[in-house]
């Protein structure tokens, strides 16, 4: 069967607050962004915590989100360390995500002097993953304004993602991680199509690389609100990747319009019904992805308050759902 792992993203945040602030944005007086900021450095850095729960819920990975902010470079190696072994201990594998904004966005920059900072940062939470005993680390192509992401400026972003690239994909490859590079969203202006992802890929690959591609179908979908089409079912995509780009792909859900990211999958308010993930993770299977990361995330509060049986019917309904597309 398929691994299914998760990012928690956002799920475990309310569990780290105290019973006054619970109570406050039960209220209305603390805002959901403002209880995000407050908790979501405590809520990553517990990591022997996430694999808990990962373990609890029926999972068997868990990818640890390096979006800023984040306490990952600031943990010691004790910590990390304590970690691993409790991972090893319960049987669950994990990965990192990479940072993906600020400097991070900067591995698409213009500005050698910038895409070369942005390199050498991500260098430091490779080594990072490589205490933790990760088994994959995954990249976004960075990020450029929009009034910047055509014509000439389009192919400068290529040429300095796939700089970039060259840099890192060996220095994870020498500390024994497998290196995967994700689609945008349609909304970063860059590098949210599968063909471009897939250019860099071969690139890099050309020149002796062995980056994966972390197929986010979920990015994919934000195309319906930037004027594209989606294909029809949504999971004919898929066509588009050639058998063996596939490592660990991420697996979240959009609803066009109200731009609405990661709703639970169980809940099937997006475009990937029962019948589209079961056909979806038939397709994944065949085009050799091992390893499903689920990205759910939610932000109205009784979803937040109430996340962990959340997580607990999403889990179950993803298993029924590799169960019966026989996968």
């Amino acid at each position: 069967m398929m691994k299914i792992g998760r990012d928690f993203t956002n799920l475990l945040n309310t569990s780290f607050l105290t019973p006054d602030e619970r109570n406050d944005l039960k209220s209305g007086k603390l805002a959901v962004s403002d209880m995000d900021a407050r908790v979501q450095i405590r809520a990553k850095a517990d990591i022997v915590n996430q694999i808990k729960v990962a373990k609890e819920t029926g999972l068997n990975h868990v990818e640890l989100d390096g979006g800023v902010p984040n306490p990952y470079l600031e943990l010691s190696e004790g910590k990390l360390v304590e970690a691993k072994e409790y991972a090893a201990k319960n049987a669950i594998t994990l990965s990192f995500h990479l940072p993906y904004t600020f400097v991070a966005a900067a591995t698409a920059s213009f500005q050698e002097s910038d895409r070369a900072v942005a390199v050498e940062l991500l260098k430091k939470y490779i080594d990072v993953a490589k205490i933790l005993g990760c088994n994959n680390v995954n990249m976004h192509p960075g990020a450029v304004p929009f009034y910047q992401a055509v014509g000439e400026y389009k192919k400068i972003v290529k040429s300095s993602v796939t700089k970039s690239l060259e840099e890192l994909v060996p220095y994870a490859e020498s500390k024994g991680l497998v290196f995967h590079l994700e689609n945008n969203t349609a909304f970063d202006s860059i590098c949210f199509e599968v063909a471009e992802c897939l250019e860099i890929i071969d690139a890099v690959n050309k020149k002796g690389g062995k980056v994966k591609f972390c197929f986010d179908i979920g990015h994919w979908f934000t195309r319906a609100d930037t004027g594209l089409k989606i294909s029809e079912p949504p999971e004919d995509i898929m066509n588009e990747i050639p058998k063996g780009y596939l490592g660990q792909i991420h697996l979240n859900d959009y609803i066009p319009v109200v731009k609405k990211f990661h709703p639970p999958l169980h809940y099937e308010h997006g475009l990937l019904k029962k019948a589209n993930l079961m056909r979806l993770v038939k397709m994944l299977k065949d085009k050799g992805a091992d390893l499903i990361v689920v990205e759910t995330a939610v932000r109205e509060i009784d979803e937040l308050l109430d996340a962990r049986a959340i997580m607990d019917a999403e889990s179950k309904f993803l298993r029924d759902v590799l169960k019966e597309a026989g996968v």
